[in-house]
């Protein structure tokens, strides 16, 4: 039986408007939303509006204050790679805090793209021990570079939601293979398939009919219980990160 994206999609958006609650918070308006955090703790944003009509939105400085809580310092790499995910949902720093100006009519996009913004953070910055002194993007980057595979970075795609979803690679289309649209997963948690399960299905409507979407697992990191098996129930290529080198995966990700 054919699956129904559209209607997916709808229950999806509406799940996500049932799911978040309001209150006042001195000038701003407190927003919570059902995504978690890696603890566990519903991400929140702060709006308020300006006399001129401008609309800003923050963490409040809440994402980089736990991580430093943790003791990951944000210097040097690490400076360099967070300033990449900003730029890449159009987020900009303010005071530790991450931040977006809009406007009303653009409010809905802006408080998404915050969102994503606060989750990648979040994701990237949490690394195994082993892996401290690197990234997960940048790990895959060298193996695209070791195995001659060409990829466009940081791409962005408008689904038919009108929300814009971002993807860390794409492969080319070519005359024996088709585009592949490629998530990095760090910290492989249900909160974060969802994310991702959310923005194939609304972009690949949009896309063509044999468009995949390969998603990057960092099996190094815990993989919460029933991610594999979501992402597979989509159709989407799993890569476990320990399984890179396999004969298989090289195929998959070649011209």
């Amino acid at each position: 039986m054919e699956i129904d994206v559209e209607k997916l999609i709808n229950q999806y958006v509406n799940w996500l408007k049932s799911e978040i609650t309001i209150s006042k918070c001195d000038e701003h308006f407190e927003i919570t939303s059902p995504y978690l955090d890696r603890n566990n703790d519903y991400l929140q944003i702060y709006v308020r509006q300006a006399d001129n009509g401008a609309v800003f939105l923050t963490d409040d400085g809440y994402i980089l204050s736990s991580l430093a809580a943790e003791g990951v310092t944000i210097v040097g790499s690490r400076k360099q790679l967070l300033n990449n995910i900003l730029r890449k949902y159009g987020v900009t720093l303010a005071e530790n805090a991450l931040t977006i100006k809009t406007t009303v009519k653009d409010f809905g996009q802006k408080k998404h793209m915050l969102l994503q913004a606060m989750l990648a953070v979040d994701d990237m910055f949490m690394t195994s021990q082993s892996r401290v002194a690197s990234f997960f993007l940048e790990d895959i980057q060298e193996f695209f570079s070791i195995n001659d595979i060409y990829y466009t970075d940081n791409v962005q795609f408008t689904g038919t939601s009108g929300y814009i979803h971002t993807y860390d690679y794409v492969l080319q289309r070519s005359r024996t293979r088709p585009e592949r649209l490629c998530r990095a997963l760090n910290s492989p948690t249900k909160t974060n398939v969802t994310n991702i399960l959310f923005g194939w299905e609304d972009t690949k409507t949009t896309r063509h009919n044999d468009s995949k979407l390969i998603v990057f697992i960092n099996d190094e990191n815990k993989i919460s219980p029933g991610v594999i098996e979501s992402l597979e129930n989509y159709d989407a290529a799993t890569i476990l990160w320990s399984e890179r080198s396999q004969p298989g995966t090289i195929d998959l990700l070649s011209a």
